[in-house]
């Protein structure tokens, strides 16, 4: 995991916000838990929001802290994030889900389709809590009794164009922070300065 995705010293207010808020979820006082998750992220960056996406995994809160942290991945006039993006789906009785589809909507789509065929051995390799490894890393971690999740399966679908992760329906915010910044970092690659990444309404 990148270094802004760690704690910050437990004596800072918003990490004693978020820690309360920890507590007060696991206790089952969700609406309390939601007004400390806002204080830690009021007092803290765009990293807070990921961290509070993780905190409420399969709860119906899930869905509205990943909309706002997806969108600080977003570079206003470059490649920007729509809210939808990596969303989670379902909840209010029904099961919770992550769509881990991704269109590039650009005036590139060549370049986008070479951007996510450059990307998609890299995802592979992006595990559930945000790291991204080597090859070489990547096979000794998964020769490991029980390692870190990461996806099946990816396709590139050149016609949209679209890439698209098999992850077993599990929400990892973490992993998705990661799979938006590999997709950004190979469409620059490719030479796309402009381009809106966002997921389609069905999975």
């Amino acid at each position: 995991m990148d270094a802004e995705a760690l704690p910050q010293s437990v004596d800072h207010p918003s990490e004693a916000s978020f820690r309360q808020g920890c507590l007060a979820h696991e206790s089952g006082q969700w609406e309390h838990a939601q007004e400390l998750f806002e204080e830690a992220v009021r007092g803290s960056g765009p990293q807070m929001l990921w961290r509070v996406a993780e905190a409420c995994l399969y709860c119906d809160e899930a869905a509205s802290w990943m909309r706002r942290a997806v969108v600080t991945e977003s570079e206003p006039g470059g490649i920007t994030v729509g809210p939808e993006a990596f969303g989670i789906l379902g909840g209010h009785g029904d099961a919770l889900v992550q769509n881990w589809g991704i269109v590039v909507e650009s005036d590139e789509p060549a370049r986008a389709v070479t951007a996510l065929t450059a990307a998609k051995p890299r995802l592979m390799r992006v595990f559930e809590d945000g790291r991204e490894l080597s090859p070489e890393e990547a096979e000794v971690l998964w020769d490991e009794a029980s390692p870190p999740y990461s996806p099946n399966y990816a396709a590139v679908e050149a016609t949209v164009p679209r890439i698209w992760m098999d992850c077993k329906d599990g929400i990892y915010p973490h992993m998705a922070r990661t799979a938006l910044r590999v997709v950004a970092d190979e469409l620059r690659k490719a030479g796309v300065r402009q381009a809106h990444l966002f997921s389609p309404s069905h999975r």
